[in-house]
């Protein structure tokens, strides 16, 4: 068997201590060459992942683990980094997480996750990674990572609102490195803080290093035009227009500086720029955007129609173009596009907090639209969007809701993102398709390497990972459900054992810790579902025999109450028979029985809460309610100093129940205190409130 594209097939090795658990190596690999493997990162996994079977095959199963971590975390980097490429930074937070947890230094990782995190605006995050970095790091590294890390943490810094700790970490960049891109950020840092005179002077030694051409003066004309000094950004435009008057985007930049600088009163300077940008390249649709709003500006509809629906075509992931069509249609009474027009600016609208949360406009004018033409709850829908949009920007309050979009002077960049290509997206699922099982495969062994040493609670982590890679894996739902059965994870472990019975009938052994799952989550039905087809063997395991026979009388009373009282007979000392019986009688009105059953209960087992509770249930049904008032009293107070909210819950409703409405309240209110965010004893102590204010 060769390569992760064939099915991992589980076999069954020595007992992995005492747990049982199933690793699942592949055994001898082929030497064959996998044809689906052919770029080296690929091949660089595949034996990343062989040499940790082939340890793993020998027993050597603290070394296979360690691979097994090497191997997940370069491939869980490898997805993660795909994710990014195709525009899912969302799906590609926790696979960095989890590459990063399984190997913390990392670099390559952590790095690729912050400048992951900066594309997708999530600039603390990228912040923490670059941080984090920093760390690992000698004093005055002079490394290209130093230098990129530095940079990441500037743009970080920049984004969340503190440029002079972004200019020093710019500066430090430089220093490392006195690169363009270096310059052009501690320049852009200066005009953030504002410092003109700084910026000018780090613009002035990047023009003398790399010289006085066109595309330097774009560059610099952008930096001040997106830092809002238009006059400024006119100046080198200008300059870059002297260098090369056919410059892409140049003659567009320049009127968007002149609209910048004087809005309304500079249109006719502005237009002249862009008609000269589309006679150089006919293409551009900022200039065509820019256009429509203009000849919108002046009320010629029909012309700013014709220039926004040529943007859309050339731009159609642009919802400012979609927007302004949208207010369009609505002005010349064409209900049916203008909805369209509305509905693809929210389509198209990845970040709703885009341009201040400018969508929020699109959502009200769609919802009032709808509402026009009879689709009231839609209407609705989107008006409440609208809203909650609204909300979230409260310092643009003074913006009306209703207001029409707001044109935006948009610098190209060269870096504009772009929707991910159909062919990369179907390379990366395809990836995960082939590489999924062998993650899944690497969590599992990982998962039983865990619980091998009693670590339940990464051991689960683990198990559950695998199956998120791949649910089908034999042997995983076994591991799994041990594994829980072990850390007290009853309905996870009832779960996983459950399915992995009913796919391997023959495995009897797995009817043991699968029905008393079952029985500790009070699954009675499915508890004799599981333990039935053993019962030949439950004499010889008097827990197993008490949690069947138990649930069995919430089924079948007579025949239940008749296997305990045999069981118990067997086993006078075990407690929880005698609670169970107890516990029985009560239910069906077997109060005297019930009593000795549960004081018997008591004597062999006294701090057991649920003997002593279903105690006094029962003297209160004995109307012995003084001696039962007393037992709930002691109890109460042995839960309130164990900090049980759900006893003193369960007290407090009882005393409730029987009229002792004071301690009731006491009980309640302790219960409430140390679990504050619970609704139910929350209610209950309310009615409790109530009653005694009307008794």
């Amino acid at each position: 068997m060769t390569g992760w594209m064939k099915r991992i097939g589980a076999v069954s090795m020595p007992t992995y201590l005492a747990l049982g658990l199933i690793l699942c190596p592949w055994g001898a690999l082929s030497q064959a060459k996998n044809p689906a493997f052919e770029s080296v990162s690929d091949v660089a996994l595949q034996q990343q992942y062989d040499l940790a079977q082939r340890l793993q095959s020998t027993q050597n199963f603290a070394q296979a683990a360690f691979q097994f971590r090497l191997f997940l975390a370069e491939a869980l980097y490898r997805v993660a980094d795909d994710r990014v490429g195709i525009g899912d930074y969302s799906e590609a937070v926790p696979l960095f997480d989890r590459a990063l947890k399984l190997a913390p230094s990392h670099a390559d990782i952590r790095i690729d996750y912050a400048e992951a995190a900066l594309a997708a605006r999530d600039f603390s995050t990228a912040r923490q990674m670059g941080e984090s970095q920093l760390e690992l790091y000698p004093v005055d590294c002079k490394i290209s990572e130093c230098e990129t890390v530095h940079r990441i943490l500037g743009h970080a810094l920049l984004g969340m609102g503190d440029p002079q700790k972004a200019k020093d970490q710019f500066a430090i960049a430089v220093a490392i490195n006195p690169s363009y891109e270096n310059g052009y950020n501690l320049a852009t840092a200066y005009l953030a803080i504002p410092d003109k005179t700084n910026a000018a002077g780090v613009f002035a030694e990047m023009q003398a290093a790399f010289g006085d051409a066109a595309g330097i003066h774009m560059d610099i004309g952008r930096a001040y035009g997106e830092a809002d000094f238009p006059e400024e950004a006119i100046v080198e435009f200008k300059r870059a227009i002297t260098r090369n008057y056919k410059m892409p985007e140049a003659h567009y930049s320049l009127g968007a500086a002149y609209l910048m600088r004087s809005g309304d009163t500079g249109f006719e300077q502005a237009e002249a720029e862009f008609r000269t940008e589309l006679r150089y390249h006919p293409n551009d649709y900022y200039s065509y955007s820019q256009l429509g709003y203009i000849a919108m500006s002046r009320h010629n509809l029909q012309e700013a129609e014709i220039d926004l629906r040529r943007a859309t075509v050339l731009d159609p992931h642009n919802p400012d173009n979609f927007l302004l069509l949208g207010q369009i249609y609505t002005d010349t009474d064409r209900p049916s596009d203008a909805i369209a027009a509305l509905r693809s600016a929210i389509a198209v609208t990845s970040d709703p907090s885009r341009n201040h949360y400018q969508i929020r406009g699109a959502h009200y004018q769609l919802g009032r639209l709808l509402i026009q033409t009879g689709d009231l709850a839609g209407g609705k829908k989107e008006m409440q969007l609208a809203e909650d949009l609204l909300l979230k920007n409260r310092l643009l309050d003074q913006v009306n809701l209703a207001g029409k979009p707001l044109a935006g002077y948009q610098f190209p960049k060269s870096t504009d993102s772009t929707p991910a290509n159909p062919d990369a997206i179907a390379a990366e699922k395809d990836f995960e398709k082939r590489v999924g099982p062998a993650i899944a495969d690497s969590y599992n062994n990982l998962g039983a390497s865990a619980a091998s040493e009693r670590n339940y609670p990464e051991a689960l982590e683990d198990f559950e990972q695998a199956a998120a890679w791949n649910p089908e894996l034999d042997g995983l739902d076994y591991n799994w459900g041990r594994t829980a059965y072990e850390a007290k994870e009853y309905r996870v472990a009832a779960t996983c054992l459950g399915r992995y019975l009913e796919a391997h009938p023959e495995a009897a052994g797995v009817r043991g810790p699968l029905g008393m799952s079952r029985f500790m989550t009070d699954d009675y039905s499915g508890t004799v579902k599981a333990l039935a087809p053993m019962r030949a063997e439950l004499d010889a395991t008097p827990l197993l025999a008490y949690a069947y026979d138990e649930s069995l009388t919430q089924i079948d009373y007579d025949s239940g109450i008749d296997r305990l009282l045999t069981l118990e007979k067997a086993n006078p000392t075990i407690a929880v028979i005698h609670l169970a019986i107890g516990k029985a009688y009560l239910v069906h009105d077997h109060y005297a029985e019930a009593e000795a059953e549960l004081r018997s209960a008591v004597r062999l087992k006294p701090t057991d809460a649920d003997a002593e509770y279903s105690l006094a249930a029962d003297l209160f049904a004995l109307k012995r309610n003084s001696e039962a008032s007393t037992l709930l009293q002691q109890l109460a107070t042995s839960a309130a100093d164990q900090h049980d909210a759900a006893l003193l819950h369960r007290i407090g409703k009882l005393q409730l129940a029987k009229g002792d409405i004071r301690a009731a309240i006491v009980s309640l209110q302790t219960a409430a205190q140390l679990s504050p965010s619970n609704k139910s004893i929350q209610d209950d102590l309310s009615a409790a409130s109530q009653s005694m204010a009307h008794p």
